[in-house]
């Protein structure tokens, strides 16, 4: 393989690295994730614990039909991990932002514009 130059590393890099934009803070995502994964895990334990102590007195098999209904019942599924965005993507929007800003005088100005792009999309 051969050896890449800087600009190649660096487009490689805006394509394959991620950035969360999903608005929490990345140390709250690293955390949020696993957690949310537990939670899954927990409640199917649960589930299974108590399809186990209702069917002590049925055959095996019940019990094994049971413990699969009961899983996919209990099962949080309201949680959903939002893809990050890739950095080329989350570069060009911030350039985008501070282009506007910078010619129409600031903040205010970048809330005001993003509005009205997002009216028109809307209607569209």
């Amino acid at each position: 393989m051969k050896k890449l130059t800087t600009q190649e590393k660096k487009k490689l890099s805006y394509e394959r690295d991620r950035r969360n934009v999903y608005g929490e803070a990345p140390h709250a995502a690293r955390k949020n994730i696993p957690l949310q994964k537990a939670k899954r895990n927990r409640a199917n334990r649960r589930a299974e614990h108590e399809a186990l102590a209702i069917g002590g007195a049925l055959e095996s098999d019940t019990v094994a039909d049971i413990i699969d209904t009961n899983l996919d019942r209990k099962a949080p599924s309201d949680w959903k991990k939002y893809p990050d965005a890739p950095l080329g993507e989350v570069i060009a929007d911030k350039e985008r932002r501070r282009k506007i800003m910078r010619e129409n005088g600031g903040r205010s100005a970048l809330r005001t514009i993003t509005k009205l792009v997002k009216d028109v999309s809307d209607t569209e």
